[in-house]
């Protein structure tokens, strides 16, 4: 009998925050509330400078008492170990990546087979014999990360599939974006809509680039919002310029996957400039359209 197939995701890390301040670190620099982090549920957040521009995105984790853990890009968690040791003479706290973990994506429905296990709101996160599963933005997906024990269970019950298409199709349709190190710094929480997916706890009190982001928020008028878009160009990436039909820059592609008969991809741009069109990709001529 063939092995359900489940996605490699090796770009995936884990940064760790041990020790008794690692909570007060973690809630004044971050914009999740830690406070709602446990054994059965995890939180998206990011980091963000004083300017209110993204470092780096991640979930947030509960590993054990005392140890939380951010998953995320690895380049850009150095980033954010940088960042945070900044602030660590202050905590009683260390702060190291964790090279010993595997990621994967799981579909929800193979993990329900497999396993014979939900994962149910409210709680989002589930340990089975060395791996976890978090479940989030209602993804088909599932993260998954195991530690060696878990990996050898999962090599004995999945095959692993380096090809992420399916991933990031999941990722895009479910409007998330995650920071790599290629567009660390360039873009606001509004503009990837991390007020809308919940990255951004309004409640929580301060963190670096608080001020800005809630000015932002409550004071700011036709904010850019993320949108899906398609276009028979395979050739597409991220990162490109949207232009209206007189070629002036009203967007940037940031996530794109191609596909075999054409690619989708989510397109940042103020809402007023989704009025009309036709849309274009300067750098290929491409036509677009939003969804």
């Amino acid at each position: 009998m063939d092995k359900n197939k489940i996605t490699d995701l090796n770009h995936l890390s884990v940064l760790e925050i041990n020790g008794e301040g690692a909570f007060d670190l973690l809630q004044g620099q971050i914009t999740c509330d830690v406070n709602k982090v446990n054994s059965n549920n995890s939180c998206l957040g990011a980091l963000c400078n004083a300017k209110g521009r993204i470092i780096s995105s991640f979930i947030l984790c509960l590993l054990e008492k005392g140890s939380y853990g951010l998953i995320g890009h690895h380049e850009t968690l150095k980033k954010t170990e940088e960042e945070l040791q900044k602030y660590s003479p202050f905590y009683k706290v260390e702060i190291n990546e964790n090279l010993s973990f595997s990621f994967f994506g799981v579909n929800k429905k193979i993990f329900e087979n497999t396993y014979n296990k939900k994962i149910l709101n409210p709680d989002n996160t589930i340990e089975i014999k060395g791996s976890t599963f978090i479940s989030y933005l209602g993804k088909k997906f599932l993260l998954a990360f195991c530690n060696k024990e878990g990996l050898s269970e999962f090599e004995n019950l999945f095959e692993l599939d380096t090809n992420r298409v399916d991933w990031k199709l999941d990722e895009i349709l479910c409007q998330n974006v995650e920071i790599s190190e290629e567009n660390s710094g360039k873009y606001t929480p509004h503009e990837l809509n991390y007020d809308v997916n919940n990255r951004i706890d309004f409640d929580k009190g301060c963190y670096t680039g608080q001020e800005v982001v809630a000015r932002m928020h409550y004071r700011g008028k036709n904010l850019p919002r993320l949108n899906l878009a398609e276009t028979p160009d395979l050739n597409i990436t991220e990162n490109m310029t949207l232009t209206d039909q007189e070629d002036k820059k009203i967007g940037k592609l940031v996530k794109v996957v191609n596909l075999d008969k054409k690619s989708v991809c989510l397109v940042s741009a103020k809402e007023k400039n989704y009025v009309g069109g036709p849309f274009k990709i300067r750098e290929t001529n491409s036509v677009l359209s939003i969804n």
